[in-house]
Formats: C-alpha cells, structure tokens, sequence
C-alpha cells in the first residue's frame, strides 16, 4: 500500500431489504459469537464487583 495515497479503498455492502427471521437455533448461535468476540469486563467479574451505575 502506497503511503501517499489519502484514501481507503471503497468497500461495497449489499444488504437485504428486510431482516431475516431467525430460528432459536440460529439466533443462539450469533449470540454465542458475539459473546466470543466481545470483551466485557463486568461479565468476567464476580457479581459483587459490578458496578450498576447506581
């Protein structure tokens, strides 16, 4: 990649019209991706050290 060049390259995103429907399965399944990729600290915490913002 050429280090005077200002710009990214365009990235093209073709979405659906609607959202699909999502099976339980299916919607565990991204549940548990996302939970895979996402760091949260108050989730590893034992429950005590939570803080609720109160």
């Amino acid at each position: 990649m050429n280090a005077d060049r200002s710009e990214d390259p365009q990235i093209r995103v073709i979405l659906p019209a609607g959202l699909p429907e999502l099976t339980p399965a299916v919607a565990r399944a991204l549940l548990a991706v996302l939970i895979e990729v996402t760091e949260v600290p108050a989730l590893d915490a034992p429950a005590e050290e939570v803080n609720r913002g109160s």
